[in-house]
């Protein structure tokens, strides 16, 4: 490794503690739909006020996170099944929120990525950091 590819990766490196920070000040938004807001974005994904994720498009799976089971509960009767007025409880899925940081390089966003779910004790989405991680 060159020296000067030595000094981008540590300036990279160096900026992820202030980028965590930046991205733990943005304000929690509920999400209620099967898309995210921003598309070049790392996100923190809550539940209940936990964080239960950390991700970026299209490494999420933004449409099993976020989109309501499409899945109706079935009542039995004379008739044979029919669909339940409403989901049950038990189908009912918890809102999901979240916060995100745009940033715009894929390298700042997978470095961002790993150390954000380091930070916070969560899985990473990103394929790259998934593959160096298992060694395959």
């Amino acid at each position: 490794m060159t020296t000067r590819m030595a000094d981008t990766h540590e300036t990279r490196l160096s900026a992820m503690p202030d980028l965590f920070r930046r991205l733990l000040d943005q304000p929690l938004h509920p999400l209620t739909r099967a898309r995210l807001p921003v598309r070049d974005a790392l996100y923190v994904f809550y539940q209940d006020e936990e964080p239960i994720l950390v991700g970026s498009p299209p490494h999420v799976e933004e449409v099993r996170l976020l989109a309501p089971s499409v899945r109706l509960s079935q009542k039995i009767g004379a008739h044979g099944p029919r669909r339940a007025s409403s989901p049950s409880p038990a189908m009912t899925r918890k809102p999901v929120s979240a916060r995100w940081l745009p940033l715009e390089d894929e390298d700042d966003r997978m470095l961002l990525e790993l150390y954000a779910a380091q930070s916070l004790g969560l899985s990473v989405s990103h394929p790259r950091i998934r593959q160096g991680l298992t060694g395959a």
